[in-house]
């Protein structure tokens, strides 16, 4: 299972201006962040980075695996993600936007000295494009450039292979893959959820999203294996609906 998370912040600090890409409705509490990670180690998963994760695709033994990643690289992860995640021990990946965001405060968002530092501490950093936009709307040219780009300055910022990648908004197809196989990137995740990862979702990779404190009848459904096999259809249907265009 890989956990998908954006911003983990107090609600009282969301500000009142925001810009749309900053996505605030994705906001989670610093304690509900901490009651998910707690309740997933209560139940015998065991929290690895997405290293080893995608190692184990190949042997097809995931399914008590969990690992954490955060999209786009926002202050707050540093600020009380970061602190839970280390005081627990357990790994994660965050994927940067490398450029400029739309109407974005650069004060939002991490900075170089934070991903260096981050990327000390041993946390994987990924890609998430240079501006976040749709890749599914861009030419093949304009896909090199926000892919292989974003790649290429992580690379240049961290001094080290940056090898993942997450969609923007989860938006992809069929050529968006190619050209994400084709600038180097050895896997990526999508934001499409019920879905059991094999090797074959290596380039769309599924992931989850709980309710802040994982009581819903869907979370239930989430962590039971028989229950998410009945309903892995919705993740089936979403991936045919991203690769039948492009």
């Amino acid at each position: 299972m890989i956990l998908m998370y954006h911003h983990v912040c107090p609600s009282a600090e969301i500000p009142t201006g925001q810009a749309p890409l900053e996505g605030w409705k994705y906001n989670i509490e610093p304690t509900a962040f901490q009651v998910q990670l707690q309740t997933l180690l209560k139940l015998g998963r065991r929290f690895v980075s997405l290293d080893e994760y995608l190692a184990e695709l190949q042997s097809g033994s995931t399914s008590q695996l969990v690992t954490v990643t955060f999209d786009d690289g926002w202050v707050d992860n540093l600020r009380y993600a970061f602190p839970i995640l280390s005081a627990m021990g357990l790994p994660s990946t965050l994927f940067v936007v490398s450029g400029d965001m739309a109407k974005v405060s650069r004060e939002r968002r991490l900075n170089a000295n934070d991903l260096r530092s981050l990327r000390d501490y041993g946390v994987t950093v990924g890609a998430h494009t240079r501006t976040h936009p749709n890749l599914a709307q861009l030419r093949d040219q304009e896909l090199i450039e926000e892919l292989g780009g974003c790649k290429a300055d992580l690379e240049d910022l961290l001094g080290a292979a940056v090898k993942y990648l997450a969609y923007p908004g989860g938006r992809f197809n069929r050529r968006v893959v190619e050209v994400t196989q084709q600038v180097g990137f050895h896997a990526a995740c999508s934001v499409i959820s019920w879905g059991f990862n094999t090797e074959a979702s290596r380039f769309w990779l599924y992931r989850d999203v709980f309710s802040d404190q994982m009581n819903c009848w869907s979370d239930r459904l989430r962590l039971n294996r028989w229950s998410r096999s009945l309903l892995s259809w919705k993740a089936g249907r979403s991936l045919r609906r991203m690769l039948a265009y492009g």
